[in-house]
């Protein structure tokens, strides 16, 4: 709390919240972004479906096409192979809830930034893949994003912004001052994922 109520970071430091990966809180390009993680898919009201939702809309809006007309019920039928819970079907039908206290969880995202000072405007990458869902405190959230301001605050440099700094040091050596474990859900298996991958053998091993 207090560096933010201070000017004792390096430079400004936004923290984002969003529930799904639509990304709505501007967790996409935000120095630290919490993002909820949905495990489970969404559940079907039928009763609700044909008086809130427009159907064909409904189908269009998943990415993966996981969702098929239901005619008998008057609904939809989601398909659990093809979601990859992203919430986008919520957001044209409310009538598909997402949320499953059991089974969410919360990501941590780093380096993104809007401004077009000092270096050109960054996404966010994943950095801690899953937490648990731990209201109302959040203890490991809350552990988990002090120590990445703590660890930036001592390492950056005045002005250097989140993801300036990380690209300064290298990924590397932010997993290691940070003491996060890199495993293999932080390598990116998007179709166009390639555009953002580094291509140079530049590795910073400091």
């Amino acid at each position: 709390h207090g560096y933010f109520t201070s000017m004792t970071l390096p430079s400004q430091v936004r923290i984002a919240l969003a529930c799904c990966l639509n990304m709505c809180g501007a967790v996409h390009c935000s120095d630290i972004a919490i993002l909820g993680i949905h495990r489970t898919v969404p559940k079907p009201d039928h009763n609700r479906v044909p008086n809130v939702c427009e159907i064909p809309t409904t189908v269009a809006s998943c990415p993966t096409g996981a969702i098929r007309p239901d005619p008998k019920n008057k609904s939809v039928t989601i398909n659990e192979e093809k979601c990859m819970y992203c919430g986008n079907c919520y957001t044209v039908c409310p009538a598909l809830p997402l949320a499953d206290p059991d089974n969410d969880g919360i990501s941590i995202w780093v380096g993104g930034k809007v401004s077009n000072a000092r270096s050109a405007p960054k996404f966010s990458k994943l950095a801690i893949p899953f937490l648990p869902n731990n209201p109302p405190r959040w203890p490991e959230t809350v552990a988990a994003v002090k120590k990445i301001v703590e660890t930036y605050a001592k390492h950056a440099r005045k002005h250097e912004r989140m993801g300036e700094w990380i690209e300064r040091v290298g990924w590397e050596r932010f997993f290691r001052l940070t003491g996060i474990e890199f495993t293999d859900k932080h390598i990116d298996d998007f179709t166009l994922a390639a555009d953002t991958y580094r291509t140079t053998a530049q590795f910073k091993w400091g």
